[in-house]
This record gives C-alpha cells, sequence and structure tokens, in this order.
C-alpha cells in the first residue's frame, strides 16, 4: 500500500516538471501523449490531495538527480527519515481531505432525502433510515437474510453518475443478502419477486466516511439504486 502510494505521488509530482514546460512541449508523438496523460491524471490527484508541504524547486531538482542517477545531496539514513515523514505527512492530508469530502456529501445526501420525504409522498423511510419508493410491485415471495438472489441494478451518486449497474453489464447479478451492504440486507428484503424499487441509502447503511471504490470524492456518499428483484436462487432455510 506504501509503495503504492509513493508511486503515486510520484508520478504526481512528474506533472509538477511539465507545468514549468506546459508552455513549451508539444505532443509530437505517442510517448508525448501518454507521458502526458499519465502525468496530467496524476496531477489531479496530487492537487485534490493538496500535498502543498512540497517545494517544487527542490523536488524538480532531486527528481533530475534521480532520473540521471546522479549522486544525492541527501544521504541516508537522513534520506529515508524524510521519506518516512513525507510519508506521514501525505497520509494525514489525504486523511483529512476525505473527512471534508464525507462531511460534505453526508450534507447533501441528507438534504436530498429530507427533500424527498416533503416533495414525493410515494417514498417511505424505515426507522434506520433507508428510503425507498415502489416502481413495480411484484407479486412473488419476499427474500431473507439468507438467501442468495438475482437481481439487476443500477447505483448513481445524488449527482447522476453511475458507479455500478448490472443494466448495463447486460448480466444480472447474484449474491447473498448477508454479503452485501447494509442497505441492500435490508432494502432487497421488502421486495416481493418481480418488483422494482428505487433506494436511497444514506452512508451510514453504505461506505460509511470510505470512499465508494475508486471513485475520486464519493466518501460519505449516500447512495441511490434501482433494483429489478429477479429470482430468489436458493430460499435460505
Amino acid at each position: 500500500m506504501k509503495a503504492k502510494r509513493f508511486f503515486g505521488l510520484a508520478a504526481a509530482m512528474l506533472l509538477l516538471s511539465g507545468v514549468c514546460a506546459q508552455n513549451t512541449k508539444e505532443l509530437k508523438t505517442h510517448k508525448d501523449s501518454l507521458s502526458y496523460a499519465f502525468g496530467q491524471y496524476n496531477g489531479e490527484n496530487f492537487f485534490l490531495n493538496q500535498y502543498d508541504f512540497i517545494d517544487l524547486d527542490a523536488f524538480l531538482a532531486g527528481f533530475a538527480d534521480g532520473f540521471s542517477v546522479r549522486s544525492s545531496k541527501v544521504k541516508d539514513p537522513q534520506r529515508s527519515q524524510f521519506l518516512q515523514e513525507f510519508s506521514e505527512m501525505a497520509q494525514k492530508r489525504q486523511q483529512e481531505t476525505q473527512q471534508r469530502e464525507s462531511s460534505f456529501n453526508r450534507m447533501v445526501g441528507q438534504s436530498i432525502m429530507e427533500q424527498n420525504l416533503r416533495d414525493d409522498p410515494q417514498v417511505k423511510q424505515t426507522a434506520s433510515g433507508l428510503q425507498y419508493k415502489v416502481i413495480t410491485a411484484g407479486k412473488g415471495p419476499k427474500p431473507t437474510e439468507k438467501d442468495v438472489v438475482k437481481v439487476h441494478y443500477t447505483g448513481t451518486f445524488y449527482d447522476g453518475r453511475v458507479f455500478d449497474s448490472s443494466v448495463q453489464r447486460g448480466v444480472p447479478a447474484s449474491f447473498g443478502l448477508n454479503q452485501v451492504i447494509k442497505g441492500w440486507t435490508e432494502g432487497l428484503q421488502l421486495m416481493p419477486v418481480g418488483s422494482k424499487f428505487k433506494f436511497w441509502i444514506p452512508a451510514d447503511l453504505a461506505y460509511g466516511d470510505r470512499p465508494v471504490g475508486n471513485t475520486p470524492k464519493s466518501a460519505g456518499s449516500m447512495l441511490i439504486f434501482e433494483v429489478e428483484l429477479l429470482e430468489i436462487i436458493n430460499p435460505g432455510k
């Protein structure tokens, strides 16, 4: 994990050298474009995580020495101490950024769910805070927490971005109800087979203050799912 973080940060810093040359460097070859895309992508992450404790000129000097295999101006054990300090500072800054993102996303999610209850009488809310709306009412049995089910679903953030969809993949998903986020475990037990529901799942019933997969700025997100319950594969006992 630490190695991955250093790789990402080093690649992000590589963009900074490009910042100095962005008005002169032309992307003439495939290698140029590949390098730019790699640097720009990581540079966004560098900016979003606010690693402003790095001096650009000193970094570029060190990068040039390392890339050219010249002797380092900072020797071990001091070099290793600096790298450890850098890792700790980067981790702290990342945690601070994630906390801010989570607070903002939680506030937006709560506002949307409050508006749902005000504006749409068809939206119901359970004691846990899960919200749902019946789009199509099925007539089959309801699954229990021990069941394995087959569903089609699309998951989005509050701004409409799709982060996961069996519908887009064209293949239904199967899983045990005790293997998914709390909002799914609770919500699907409300659905008779053949139903299609819309769920608004607050962060505490989803991924908490963690990001959703690798999606940027998704910590603390309320998740919205449209779910169609196709089948109970092996009813629990």
